[in-house]
């Protein structure tokens, strides 16, 4: 599958490319590789409001009944009572149409292959033009510690890499995934105006 690359601004009416139909049927699933702490699944599950959950492999396997996870749902039990365990990234991709991995643009604890990363933003302004026939898309994450493994980013049609500080380059978790789930939504459209006024 070709994945086009953006090259301007993001546009206001971006979901116009999209009939309001597919915008409702997208799946949308969140991956969460090999994680460490319970309170990034439920933040994480907090951002996501009615997307899909998945944890691929986490360091604790009771991780969906700790307390810690409810807390920090902070009331988003629907994501987490629906969320979905899986053995390997290859089994939690099934079926998805177009895989995001997810990354450091400036990588400081780890040597890799050279890595193109692509700013979520102009992605999804691309993705939304030139692919009406998806039907479904996954955002990958790696570990809180070190990330996606090279393995698992080359699985996925395309690395994101939030643009952040060169200095200071990583970001928590669940900071992550709220940003890229934001500018998810965004790009459907938004949250409409209901949710503007819960």
């Amino acid at each position: 599958m070709e994945i086009p690359l953006a090259k301007s601004s993001f546009p206001v009416f971006l979901v116009i490319l999209l009939s309001l139909s597919q915008c409702l049927s997208l799946q949308t699933r969140f991956v969460l590789v090999d994680t460490h702490h319970a309170g990034n699944v439920g933040a994480a599950a907090r951002a996501l409001r009615i997307d899909e959950l998945v944890l691929v492999h986490p360091r604790d396997a009771k991780v969906l009944r700790r307390e810690r996870t409810k807390q920090a749902a902070s009331g988003a039990m629907n994501v987490i009572d629906k969320c979905q365990i899986y053995d390997t990234l290859a089994d939690a991709l099934e079926g998805i149409d177009v895989s995001c991995g997810t990354g450091m643009p400036h990588d400081m604890s780890r040597t890799r292959s050279e890595q193109l990363y692509t700013e979520p933003r102009l992605f999804m302004e691309s993705l939304m033009k030139e692919n009406n026939t998806m039907q479904s898309i996954a955002f990958v994450f790696g570990n809180e510690k070190m990330g996606m493994e090279g393995e698992d980013m080359a699985s996925c049609n395309v690395i994101l890499g939030i643009p952040t500080n060169p200095q200071f380059g990583s970001l928590n978790l669940a900071s992550a995934v709220q940003i890229i789930a934001y500018d998810w939504r965004q790009a459907l459209g938004g949250f409409g105006e209901e949710a503007a006024m819960e």
